[in-house]
Protein backbone atom coordinates (compact mmCIF):
# COMPACT_ATOMS: atom_id res chain seq x y z
CA UNK A 1 0.00 0.00 0.00
CA UNK A 2 1.18 3.66 -0.66
CA UNK A 3 0.36 6.77 1.19
CA UNK A 4 -0.13 9.93 -2.01
CA UNK A 5 -0.52 13.02 -0.44
CA UNK A 6 -2.12 15.44 -3.27
CA UNK A 7 -1.45 19.24 -2.85
CA UNK A 8 -3.11 20.97 -5.72
CA UNK A 9 -6.73 22.05 -5.63
CA UNK A 10 -8.12 19.51 -7.54
CA UNK A 11 -11.33 19.26 -9.40
CA UNK A 12 -13.87 15.94 -9.02
CA UNK A 13 -13.04 14.46 -12.37
CA UNK A 14 -9.27 15.12 -11.46
CA UNK A 15 -9.79 13.41 -8.38
CA UNK A 16 -11.33 10.76 -10.20
CA UNK A 17 -8.53 10.22 -12.60
CA UNK A 18 -6.54 9.97 -10.23
CA UNK A 19 -8.07 7.42 -7.99
CA UNK A 20 -8.82 5.10 -11.27
CA UNK A 21 -5.01 5.32 -11.52
CA UNK A 22 -3.74 3.48 -8.32
CA UNK A 23 -4.33 0.29 -6.75
CA UNK A 24 -7.37 -0.51 -4.82
CA UNK A 25 -5.15 -0.68 -1.40
CA UNK A 26 -3.50 2.73 -1.92
CA UNK A 27 -4.07 5.91 0.21
CA UNK A 28 -4.56 8.51 -1.67
CA UNK A 29 -4.78 12.12 0.51
CA UNK A 30 -5.89 15.35 -1.29
CA UNK A 31 -5.48 18.71 -0.11
CA UNK A 32 -5.67 22.19 -1.49
CA UNK A 33 -2.27 23.21 -0.35
CA UNK A 34 0.72 22.49 2.02
CA UNK A 35 -0.75 23.91 5.00
CA UNK A 36 -3.64 21.64 5.04
CA UNK A 37 -1.19 18.74 4.74
CA UNK A 38 0.79 19.58 7.75
CA UNK A 39 -2.31 20.57 9.84
CA UNK A 40 -3.65 17.03 9.03
CA UNK A 41 -1.29 14.72 10.93
CA UNK A 42 -0.38 12.69 7.80
CA UNK A 43 3.30 13.54 7.36
CA UNK A 44 4.89 10.90 8.53
CA UNK A 45 3.01 8.36 6.95
CA UNK A 46 3.14 10.16 2.72
CA UNK A 47 5.33 8.18 0.90
CA UNK A 48 4.45 10.33 -2.80
CA UNK A 49 3.87 13.91 -3.63
CA UNK A 50 2.33 15.25 -5.95
CA UNK A 51 3.40 19.53 -5.49
CA UNK A 52 6.10 21.09 -4.60
CA UNK A 53 6.61 21.29 -0.97
CA UNK A 54 8.67 23.18 0.99
CA UNK A 55 12.05 22.35 2.00
CA UNK A 56 11.16 22.08 5.34
CA UNK A 57 8.29 19.53 4.96
CA UNK A 58 10.20 17.20 3.13
CA UNK A 59 12.60 17.07 5.66
CA UNK A 60 9.91 16.17 8.51
CA UNK A 61 8.30 13.46 6.24
CA UNK A 62 10.59 10.13 7.10
CA UNK A 63 9.00 7.79 4.54
CA UNK A 64 8.79 10.92 1.52
CA UNK A 65 10.58 8.59 -1.22
CA UNK A 66 9.28 10.49 -4.62
CA UNK A 67 8.07 13.78 -5.52
CA UNK A 68 6.11 14.67 -8.73
CA UNK A 69 5.98 18.43 -9.70
CA UNK A 70 3.48 20.26 -11.71
CA UNK A 71 6.61 22.19 -12.98
CA UNK A 72 8.56 21.69 -15.95
CA UNK A 73 11.99 23.33 -14.06
CA UNK A 74 13.33 21.81 -11.02
CA UNK A 75 16.00 24.38 -10.07
CA UNK A 76 13.92 24.90 -6.64
CA UNK A 77 15.05 21.47 -5.55
CA UNK A 78 18.26 21.28 -7.77
CA UNK A 79 20.26 24.57 -5.97
CA UNK A 80 19.61 23.28 -2.83
CA UNK A 81 22.19 21.58 -1.17
CA UNK A 82 20.46 19.70 1.26
CA UNK A 83 18.08 17.66 -1.39
CA UNK A 84 17.48 14.39 0.32
CA UNK A 85 18.95 11.93 -2.06
CA UNK A 86 16.96 9.13 -1.31
CA UNK A 87 13.78 11.30 -2.86
CA UNK A 88 13.05 10.64 -6.47
CA UNK A 89 12.46 13.82 -8.03
CA UNK A 90 10.16 14.14 -11.14
CA UNK A 91 8.86 16.78 -13.40
CA UNK A 92 6.30 17.59 -15.50
CA UNK A 93 8.36 18.49 -18.16
CA UNK A 94 6.42 17.97 -21.26
CA UNK A 95 2.90 19.67 -20.14
CA UNK A 96 4.15 23.42 -21.17
CA UNK A 97 5.50 23.06 -25.05
CA UNK A 98 1.99 23.84 -26.42
CA UNK A 99 1.06 26.75 -24.03
CA UNK A 100 4.25 28.01 -23.77
CA UNK A 101 5.14 27.96 -27.25
CA UNK A 102 1.78 30.42 -27.77
CA UNK A 103 3.24 32.61 -25.83
CA UNK A 104 7.17 32.81 -27.54
CA UNK A 105 4.71 33.33 -31.09
CA UNK A 106 2.26 35.65 -29.97
CA UNK A 107 5.48 37.90 -27.89
CA UNK A 108 6.96 37.82 -31.38
CA UNK A 109 4.34 38.88 -33.88
CA UNK A 110 3.60 41.52 -31.32
CA UNK A 111 7.22 42.90 -31.80
CA UNK A 112 7.36 42.59 -35.66
CA UNK A 113 3.86 43.75 -36.47
CA UNK A 114 4.52 46.65 -33.99
CA UNK A 115 1.53 46.40 -32.54
CA UNK A 116 2.29 48.15 -29.21
CA UNK A 117 3.46 51.18 -31.36
CA UNK A 118 0.32 51.39 -33.39
CA UNK A 119 -1.90 51.33 -30.12
CA UNK A 120 0.28 53.96 -28.45
CA UNK A 121 -0.15 56.22 -32.10
CA UNK A 122 -4.13 55.65 -31.63
CA UNK A 123 -4.01 57.32 -28.26
CA UNK A 124 -2.21 59.70 -29.55
CA UNK A 125 -4.63 60.20 -32.38
CA UNK A 126 -2.46 59.24 -35.43
CA UNK A 127 -3.55 57.20 -38.20
CA UNK A 128 -0.29 55.92 -40.41
CA UNK A 129 1.71 53.02 -41.36
CA UNK A 130 4.96 52.14 -39.52
CA UNK A 131 7.89 51.87 -41.88
CA UNK A 132 9.09 48.75 -39.77
CA UNK A 133 6.52 46.67 -40.10
CA UNK A 134 7.85 43.00 -41.04
CA UNK A 135 6.84 39.83 -41.11
CA UNK A 136 7.83 36.63 -39.82
CA UNK A 137 8.04 35.15 -42.70
CA UNK A 138 11.36 34.04 -43.55
CA UNK A 139 12.73 34.81 -40.82
CA UNK A 140 15.65 32.66 -38.88
CA UNK A 141 14.97 31.87 -35.61
CA UNK A 142 17.62 30.23 -33.11
CA UNK A 143 15.73 27.95 -30.66
CA UNK A 144 18.41 27.21 -27.15
CA UNK A 145 17.28 23.89 -25.91
CA UNK A 146 15.11 21.09 -28.56
CA UNK A 147 13.47 19.83 -25.48
CA UNK A 148 8.83 19.76 -25.44
CA UNK A 149 9.09 23.65 -25.54
CA UNK A 150 11.50 24.10 -28.09
CA UNK A 151 10.12 21.41 -30.13
CA UNK A 152 6.70 22.98 -29.62
CA UNK A 153 7.86 26.72 -30.62
CA UNK A 154 9.81 25.28 -33.68
CA UNK A 155 6.56 23.49 -34.81
CA UNK A 156 4.48 26.52 -34.24
CA UNK A 157 7.11 29.24 -36.32
CA UNK A 158 7.23 26.85 -39.28
CA UNK A 159 3.79 27.57 -40.04
CA UNK A 160 4.60 31.02 -40.49
CA UNK A 161 7.22 30.36 -42.97
CA UNK A 162 10.40 30.34 -40.39
CA UNK A 163 13.50 29.02 -40.94
CA UNK A 164 14.12 26.94 -37.55
CA UNK A 165 17.49 26.08 -35.87
CA UNK A 166 18.06 24.57 -32.96
CA UNK A 167 21.03 24.25 -30.37
CA UNK A 168 20.89 21.13 -27.91
CA UNK A 169 23.33 20.04 -25.05
CA UNK A 170 24.57 17.17 -27.11
CA UNK A 171 24.73 15.80 -30.45
CA UNK A 172 21.57 14.26 -31.55
CA UNK A 173 19.81 13.43 -35.01
CA UNK A 174 17.65 16.02 -36.54
CA UNK A 175 14.25 16.62 -35.24
CA UNK A 176 11.08 17.42 -37.27
CA UNK A 177 10.59 20.93 -36.86
CA UNK A 178 14.25 21.97 -36.89
CA UNK A 179 15.72 22.68 -40.18
CA UNK A 180 19.50 22.88 -38.67
CA UNK A 181 20.28 21.70 -35.16
CA UNK A 182 23.77 22.33 -33.58
CA UNK A 183 25.47 21.50 -30.05
CA UNK A 184 25.74 24.20 -27.50
CA UNK A 185 29.43 25.31 -28.03
CA UNK A 186 27.94 26.73 -31.74
CA UNK A 187 25.77 29.15 -29.99
CA UNK A 188 27.98 32.54 -30.56
CA UNK A 189 29.09 31.21 -34.70
CA UNK A 190 24.36 30.91 -34.89
CA UNK A 191 23.74 34.32 -32.97
CA UNK A 192 25.55 36.27 -35.72
CA UNK A 193 22.43 35.00 -38.51
CA UNK A 194 19.50 34.85 -36.23
CA UNK A 195 16.71 36.98 -36.27
CA UNK A 196 14.94 35.86 -33.30
CA UNK A 197 17.04 33.98 -30.42
CA UNK A 198 14.67 31.73 -28.26
CA UNK A 199 16.05 30.81 -24.51
CA UNK A 200 14.49 27.69 -23.41
CA UNK A 201 17.25 26.25 -21.24
CA UNK A 202 16.88 25.04 -17.77
CA UNK A 203 18.23 27.26 -14.92
CA UNK A 204 21.32 25.41 -14.62
CA UNK A 205 24.66 25.97 -13.20
CA UNK A 206 26.03 25.62 -16.62
CA UNK A 207 23.51 28.27 -18.31
CA UNK A 208 23.32 31.03 -15.18
CA UNK A 209 24.87 34.13 -16.61
CA UNK A 210 25.14 32.44 -20.41
CA UNK A 211 23.47 35.45 -22.09
CA UNK A 212 26.20 38.52 -21.07
CA UNK A 213 27.08 41.67 -22.59
CA UNK A 214 29.62 40.05 -24.84
CA UNK A 215 26.83 37.21 -25.96
CA UNK A 216 24.20 39.68 -26.22
CA UNK A 217 26.67 41.52 -28.86
CA UNK A 218 26.95 39.01 -30.95
CA UNK A 219 23.31 38.62 -32.39
CA UNK A 220 22.17 41.43 -35.57
CA UNK A 221 21.10 44.91 -34.17
CA UNK A 222 17.53 43.82 -35.67
CA UNK A 223 17.51 40.44 -33.72
CA UNK A 224 14.65 39.89 -30.98
CA UNK A 225 15.01 38.39 -27.97
CA UNK A 226 13.11 35.98 -26.14
CA UNK A 227 13.39 34.73 -22.85
CA UNK A 228 11.23 31.30 -21.29
CA UNK A 229 13.86 29.82 -19.77
CA UNK A 230 14.99 31.25 -16.14
CA UNK A 231 15.47 35.10 -15.62
CA UNK A 232 19.25 34.44 -14.80
CA UNK A 233 20.48 32.95 -17.79
CA UNK A 234 20.29 36.73 -19.39
CA UNK A 235 21.88 39.49 -17.59
CA UNK A 236 19.87 42.17 -17.17
CA UNK A 237 21.62 44.96 -17.16
CA UNK A 238 23.80 44.24 -20.55
CA UNK A 239 20.23 43.40 -22.14
CA UNK A 240 19.17 47.15 -21.15
CA UNK A 241 21.99 48.68 -22.06
CA UNK A 242 21.25 46.79 -25.50
CA UNK A 243 17.95 47.83 -26.01
CA UNK A 244 18.48 51.12 -24.60
CA UNK A 245 21.35 51.66 -26.97
CA UNK A 246 19.33 50.33 -29.94
CA UNK A 247 21.98 47.03 -30.12
CA UNK A 248 18.53 45.02 -30.32
CA UNK A 249 15.22 45.45 -32.03
CA UNK A 250 13.28 44.13 -28.93
CA UNK A 251 12.86 41.78 -26.82
CA UNK A 252 9.83 38.97 -24.81
CA UNK A 253 10.92 38.25 -21.62
CA UNK A 254 8.47 36.35 -19.38
CA UNK A 255 11.38 35.89 -17.21
CA UNK A 256 13.75 38.06 -15.48
CA UNK A 257 16.75 38.49 -12.76
CA UNK A 258 15.54 39.65 -10.26
CA UNK A 259 11.77 38.89 -10.48
CA UNK A 260 10.05 41.19 -10.05
CA UNK A 261 12.00 43.89 -11.83
CA UNK A 262 12.02 46.95 -9.54
CA UNK A 263 9.02 49.27 -10.20
CA UNK A 264 10.77 51.79 -12.17
CA UNK A 265 13.00 49.44 -13.76
CA UNK A 266 13.63 50.86 -17.59
CA UNK A 267 12.65 47.13 -19.08
CA UNK A 268 9.14 47.97 -17.92
CA UNK A 269 8.57 51.22 -19.89
CA UNK A 270 10.42 49.98 -23.34
CA UNK A 271 7.55 49.93 -26.27
CA UNK A 272 9.90 47.36 -27.50
CA UNK A 273 9.72 44.85 -24.87
CA UNK A 274 7.16 42.09 -24.02
CA UNK A 275 7.38 41.94 -20.34
CA UNK A 276 5.02 39.48 -17.83
CA UNK A 277 5.05 38.21 -14.92
CA UNK A 278 6.10 34.61 -15.35
CA UNK A 279 3.41 33.44 -16.89
CA UNK A 280 3.99 31.75 -20.05
CA UNK A 281 3.62 28.10 -18.63
CA UNK A 282 0.18 28.73 -17.61
CA UNK A 283 -0.33 26.17 -15.05
CA UNK A 284 -2.16 24.47 -12.52
CA UNK A 285 -4.27 27.53 -11.30
CA UNK A 286 -5.09 28.51 -15.35
CA UNK A 287 -5.26 26.26 -17.76
CA UNK A 288 -7.36 22.95 -18.30
CA UNK A 289 -5.35 21.47 -21.11
CA UNK A 290 -2.27 21.79 -18.87
CA UNK A 291 -3.61 20.27 -15.83
CA UNK A 292 -4.71 17.45 -17.69
CA UNK A 293 -1.17 16.87 -19.42
CA UNK A 294 0.42 17.23 -15.66
CA UNK A 295 -1.83 14.68 -15.13
CA UNK A 296 -1.57 12.28 -17.62
CA UNK A 297 2.23 12.26 -16.39
CA UNK A 298 1.50 11.69 -13.00
CA UNK A 299 -0.71 8.83 -13.71
CA UNK A 300 1.61 7.16 -16.00
CA UNK A 301 4.35 7.35 -13.39
CA UNK A 302 2.25 6.22 -10.68
CA UNK A 303 1.90 3.02 -13.11
CA UNK A 304 5.20 2.86 -13.34
CA UNK A 305 6.33 3.20 -9.21
CA UNK A 306 3.73 -0.03 -8.74
CA UNK A 307 5.75 -2.06 -11.35
CA UNK A 308 9.14 -0.88 -10.41
CA UNK A 309 9.50 1.13 -13.87
CA UNK A 310 12.06 3.82 -14.28
CA UNK A 311 9.75 7.01 -14.09
CA UNK A 312 9.35 9.54 -16.86
CA UNK A 313 11.35 12.88 -16.42
CA UNK A 314 13.55 11.55 -13.49
CA UNK A 315 15.40 14.91 -12.52
CA UNK A 316 19.59 14.23 -12.83
CA UNK A 317 21.03 16.37 -9.88
CA UNK A 318 24.56 16.41 -11.64
CA UNK A 319 22.80 18.15 -14.58
CA UNK A 320 19.85 20.35 -12.81
CA UNK A 321 17.01 19.11 -14.95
Amino acid sequence: MRTIAIIKKCLECEKDLILSSVEKEDKVLFFDNEEELLKSGECENIEVILGEPEHSTIHSMKKLRWIQMSWAGANKYTSAPDFPKNITLTSASGAYGCVISEYIVSGILALIRNLFPYRAQMEAGGWSQIESDDTLEGKRVLILGTGNIGQETAKKLKCFGCYTVGICRSFREKQMYFDEMYTIDSVDTQLQSADVVVIALPGTAETAGMFDAEKISKMKRSAILVNVGRGFIVDTDALTNALQEGLLRGAVLDVTDPEPLPEKHPLRFMENVVLTPHISGISWGGNEFTRRRILDIFCENIRRDKNNELKKNVIDFSKGY
